[in-house]
C-alpha cells in the first residue's frame, strides 16, 4: 500500500464543498478560469492515463484479480474521506441486528483471507483430496482495532497477498470448488472477490446514509481516482505509481489540503 497515496486522497477527500467552486491555476499551463475541482480531475486523469498505457495482465486470473482491485480501489476511496469516529457509530441499538463500519470491514477482511484460502487449498490439492476444506483463516483482537488507515492499511496487505494467485493457468480455473453450498470453479472464487468488495461497499454507503453521513464533491472525485487507481496497482511498475503519488501530494499540498 502507498501511504502516500492514501495521505493525499484523504486530504483531497477533506475538502469543503465551497472550496471545490475557487479559482484553481493549473501549473505550467494557461487557458480559460479554473476551478478546484478541476485539480481534482487532474488527479483522475493522471490515474485514468495510467490504465489506459497498462498492457493487460496476461493471464485470466491476473485479470480478475485485477478487477477485484478495482472493486477495492471504490472501497479505498470510500474509507480515506472519512473520520475514525464513524467506524463504531450505528444506525440503530446495539442489539446485534445492525453492523457497524468496524464490523462490517471485519467481514470483509476475514472474507478475503478465506477465499485466497480457498483457491489457494483449489489449486494445490489433489484428485483424491476433498473439494472443499475448511478454511482456518481468523482475525486477531489486533485486526480489528485502530482507525480507518489502519483498516486500509490490512486490507491493502490482503489484497497484495492475493496478487499470488495470478499465476492460475487456464486449466486451473477450471478446477473445482464450493461457494456457498454451491458447486463452482475456481473461475468464479477470483471473480468473488470483486463482486464481494462491490457488495459490502453499497453495504457501507447505506450505513453511512443510516447514520447521516454525506459525502461531499471533492470525496465523491476521490473514490474515482482511487478505483482508477485500483485499476492498475497491482501490476503497475512501483516507479510509475511513485510518480502518481508525488503528483498528487503535491496537488494535495498546493491546495492546501494537509491542514
Amino acid at each position: 500500500m502507498s501511504e502516500a497515496f492514501v495521505a493525499a486522497m484523504a486530504g483531497l477527500a477533506a475538502l469543503p464543498d465551497s472550496r471545490c467552486s475557487e479559482p484553481w491555476v493549473w501549473p505550467c499551463h494557461s487557458g480559460w478560469p479554473l476551478q478546484v475541482r478541476d485539480a481534482l480531475y487532474r488527479s483522475l486523469e493522471e490515474e485514468l492515463e495510467a490504465v489506459a498505457a497498462q498492457a493487460s495482465p496476461e493471464t485470466e486470473a491476473a485479470r480478475l484479480l485485477a478487477a477485484g482491485q478495482r472493486a477495492w480501489g471504490d472501497l479505498r476511496g470510500l474509507l480515506v474521506g472519512l473520520g475514525d469516529g464513524i467506524l463504531d457509530q450505528a444506525e440503530g441499538p446495539p442489539d446485534g441486528t445492525v453492523w457497524t463500519l468496524r464490523q462490517l470491514l471485519g467481514h470483509v477482511l476475514l472474507t478475503e483471507r478465506r477465499y485466497r484460502e480457498h483457491v489457494e487449498y483449489a489449486l494445490r490439492r489433489g484428485d483424491a483430496d476433498p473439494v472443499r476444506s475448511e478454511p482456518t483463516a481468523s482475525l486477531s483482537s489486533a485486526d480489528q482495532e485502530g482507525g480507518l488507515r489502519d483498516w486500509i492499511a490490512r486490507m491493502s496487505a490482503e489484497r497484495q497477498a492475493s496478487a499470488g494467485l495470478a499465476g492460475a493457468g487456464a486449466d486451473q480455473l477450471l478446477r473445482p470448488t464450493v461457494w456457498a453450498g454451491y458447486d463452482v470453479n475456481v473461475r468464479f472464487r477470483l471473480l468473488r472477490f470483486a463482486g464481494h468488495l462491490v457488495e459490502h461497499t453499497v453495504h457501507a454507503e447505506k450505513l453511512l446514509a443510516g447514520v447521516g453521513h454525506r459525502v461531499g464533491e471533492a470525496h465523491m472525485v476521490v473514490r474515482r481516482i482511487s478505483a482508477a487507481r485500483g485499476a492498475h496497482e497491482l501490476f503497475s511498475d512501483p516507479d510509475e505509481l511513485d510518480r502518481l503519488d508525488a503528483s498528487h501530494v503535491d496537488r494535495a499540498a498546493l491546495l492546501g489540503a494537509f491542514g
